[in-house]
Protein backbone atom coordinates (compact mmCIF):
# COMPACT_ATOMS: atom_id res chain seq x y z
CA UNK A 1 0.00 0.00 0.00
CA UNK A 2 1.34 3.18 -0.71
CA UNK A 3 -0.93 6.14 0.43
CA UNK A 4 -4.12 6.05 2.55
CA UNK A 5 -6.31 8.99 2.19
CA UNK A 6 -9.00 10.37 4.22
CA UNK A 7 -11.73 13.35 3.32
CA UNK A 8 -11.55 12.55 -0.20
CA UNK A 9 -13.27 13.47 -3.75
CA UNK A 10 -13.01 12.54 -7.69
CA UNK A 11 -12.43 15.75 -9.15
CA UNK A 12 -13.17 15.74 -13.06
CA UNK A 13 -10.72 17.73 -14.91
CA UNK A 14 -12.48 19.51 -17.49
CA UNK A 15 -10.71 21.73 -20.66
CA UNK A 16 -13.19 23.42 -22.54
CA UNK A 17 -15.57 21.39 -23.32
CA UNK A 18 -13.53 17.81 -23.29
CA UNK A 19 -13.42 16.12 -19.84
CA UNK A 20 -9.58 15.63 -19.82
CA UNK A 21 -9.50 12.50 -16.90
CA UNK A 22 -10.29 12.26 -13.45
CA UNK A 23 -7.70 13.10 -10.19
CA UNK A 24 -8.12 12.30 -6.63
CA UNK A 25 -7.92 14.65 -4.20
CA UNK A 26 -8.07 14.01 -0.06
CA UNK A 27 -5.92 14.52 3.28
CA UNK A 28 -3.01 12.22 3.52
CA UNK A 29 -3.46 10.04 6.88
CA UNK A 30 -0.73 7.64 6.31
CA UNK A 31 1.96 7.57 3.67
CA UNK A 32 4.63 4.34 2.85
CA UNK A 33 6.32 6.55 0.18
CA UNK A 34 7.43 9.02 2.73
CA UNK A 35 5.99 11.78 -0.41
CA UNK A 36 3.47 13.43 1.91
CA UNK A 37 3.34 14.11 6.08
CA UNK A 38 -0.31 13.39 8.07
CA UNK A 39 -2.50 15.78 7.32
CA UNK A 40 -0.96 17.01 3.86
CA UNK A 41 -3.38 17.60 0.78
CA UNK A 42 -2.97 15.27 -1.92
CA UNK A 43 -3.65 15.53 -5.23
CA UNK A 44 -3.00 12.53 -7.25
CA UNK A 45 -2.42 12.25 -11.27
CA UNK A 46 -4.97 10.80 -13.18
CA UNK A 47 -6.90 7.69 -11.76
CA UNK A 48 -6.55 4.73 -13.94
CA UNK A 49 -8.74 2.62 -11.54
CA UNK A 50 -11.40 3.10 -9.14
CA UNK A 51 -12.53 0.21 -6.89
CA UNK A 52 -15.14 1.13 -4.87
CA UNK A 53 -15.43 -2.38 -3.22
CA UNK A 54 -11.78 -2.58 -2.16
CA UNK A 55 -11.62 1.70 -1.50
CA UNK A 56 -8.37 1.34 -4.18
CA UNK A 57 -7.39 4.04 -6.57
CA UNK A 58 -4.52 3.24 -9.36
CA UNK A 59 -3.14 6.12 -10.90
CA UNK A 60 -1.41 6.79 -14.45
CA UNK A 61 2.17 7.47 -12.36
CA UNK A 62 1.31 3.98 -10.75
CA UNK A 63 0.29 5.21 -7.52
CA UNK A 64 -1.76 3.17 -5.28
CA UNK A 65 -4.29 4.76 -2.94
CA UNK A 66 -6.52 3.40 -0.01
CA UNK A 67 -9.20 5.41 0.53
CA UNK A 68 -11.21 6.09 4.11
CA UNK A 69 -14.81 6.45 4.34
CA UNK A 70 -17.09 7.66 2.01
CA UNK A 71 -16.02 10.24 -0.63
CA UNK A 72 -17.72 13.03 -2.68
Amino acid sequence: MNTILSNWQVVTIIEGEHKIGKVLWGICVDDMTCRFSAGDYVCTSRITDFNSYTKLVKTTSGSLYQILGEGK
